[in-house]
């Protein structure tokens, strides 16, 4: 320590344990809530629609980051986000309410009711999880140093990883001895038990307080009118070029959304793959995950968060590319579609630690849950695209469907080459 001349905060190693703690277990949960794997497939076994099925990620992703726009004007400017944090906590109690919807036999009884009940907690649950992230994100960029924040994702990413190794096996094994509902019943109060440490954890945290809002990004005066003040909030980190940079590079990426809730059921009912396969795919993500933790997180200290956006973009090109790969020769590449869920756990790790960890270096200090909600906000505009996919399906061929996501991650890859070390950019305040 005595070689590193960086300041640590207050409470420093007890809030590096406590996130490690809520990211490791959160991590592990996650498996057994999977909207890229699990939750389409267990879709799958109550409706035929694509567009249903492609909906699952659509829902998930828009209820989780539409709402922090809100979330952020209301935390800005708050001393504490502590009980902002812990209030979005509340809706880690919709996949027991799931869990209970299926034990009850809903889903056999009438799967739309189970549908309809699935939609409704998978929505509370992510906006709830959405509200929470802003504060979160926040606390943690308060915590911990930004040069350090690379050991603490990559270790935690690591972590949960080889425990979700164990998960993949686990879920393999259950979706290929149990029948439905039982299989789905087990799997939800599996991942709602997991959840149980990650909120104990996080209840522990102590605060950092946070920093003050530069006078220059700081909101007009009250005297003005509401609506002048909000647009003048909004355009805040859009005068920013690295924001702008970042979040087309961002967008272009995420359309890999287009294709990857369909890789399930490309597999399974297309390849004729065995349903058992899933628990093979999560395996796959999951160890790729680990080892891209391991090297990202080094990656991250040594070289930067940019290079980290490289390397996870240029994984997410192949995932939809060997997808289309396979769909043109099944017969010899059919047995190696996990290799789809081995450049999906690479670019999920580079998500926080690449493109989250450089929004948080070029926010103004006091100015990150803003950035935070309104990036996220924008972000929200992907939440269509696996409906997009699911219509793209339906009316074309999965040979479209993989070739248009590739060719339009490919441009968001580009477009990460040109990206500046985040470090050297002097964050631009509003008005400038």
């Amino acid at each position: 320590m005595s070689n590193d001349p960086e300041t640590l905060p207050p409470h420093y190693r007890r809030n590096f344990a406590a996130l490690l703690v809520d990211y490791f277990t959160f991590g592990i949960a996650m498996n057994f809530f999977n909207p890229n794997s699990l939750l389409p497939a267990f879709v799958g076994e109550l409706t035929n629609s694509a567009l249903v099925i492609g909906s699952v990620s659509s829902v998930f992703s828009g209820s989780w980051l539409l709402p922090q726009l809100i979330a952020a004007r209301i935390i800005n400017d708050k001393p504490r986000k502590k009980p902002y944090l812990l209030g979005g906590l509340s809706g880690r109690v919709m996949f027991w309410i799931i869990a209970l919807g299926l034990g009850l036999g809903l889903g056999q009884k009438s799967p739309a009711a189970m549908l309809a009940l699935f939609f409704t907690c998978l929505t509370a649950w992510a906006i709830s999880d959405g509200i929470a992230s802003v504060a979160w994100f926040e606390i943690m960029a308060g915590a911990i140093p930004s040069k350090r924040r690379g050991r603490l994702l990559g270790t935690a990413q690591v972590l949960s990883g080889l425990g979700g190794i164990g998960a993949g096996v686990l879920i393999g094994q259950i979706l290929t001895h149990l029948s439905f509902p039982d299989k789905y019943t087990l799997t939800f109060a599996l991942a709602s038990t997991l959840l149980i440490p990650s909120t104990i954890a996080l209840f522990t945290l102590r605060e950092v307080p946070s920093e003050a809002i530069p006078e220059a990004t700081s909101e007009p005066a009250e005297k003005e009118p509401r609506l002048k003040r909000l647009i003048a909030w909004l355009r805040v980190p859009f005068t920013n070029p690295a924001f702008r940079h970042l979040m087309i590079c961002r967008i272009m990426v995420g359309m890999m959304g287009l294709a990857t809730p369909f890789y399930v059921q490309h597999a399974t009912k297309e390849l004729l793959l065995p349903q058992g396969v899933v628990g093979n795919f999560v395996i796959a993500q999951t160890i790729a995950g680990v080892a891209a933790s391991a090297v990202l997180g080094w990656v991250c200290e040594r070289w930067g968060t940019r290079y980290v956006i490289r390397i996870g973009s240029a994984a997410a090109i192949l995932g939809p590319l060997f997808a289309l790969a396979t769909h043109l020769a099944s017969d010899r590449l059919a047995p190696a579609y996990p290799l789809a869920y081995v450049f999906l756990g690479i670019i999920n790790s580079a998500w926080v630690m690449g493109f989250f960890n450089y929004l948080l270096e070029i926010a103004p200090g006091g100015m990150r849950p803003t950035y935070i909600g309104i990036s996220n906000f924008v972000m929200g505009t992907l939440t269509l695209v696996p409906m997009l996919g699911g219509w793209l399906l339906e009316t074309t061929s999965y040979t479209i469907l993989f070739g248009t996501a590739t060719a339009l991650v490919t441009a968001g890859f580009l477009l990460s080459l040109s990206l500046k070390p985040s470090l050297s950019i002097t964050p631009t305040k509003a008005g400038s």
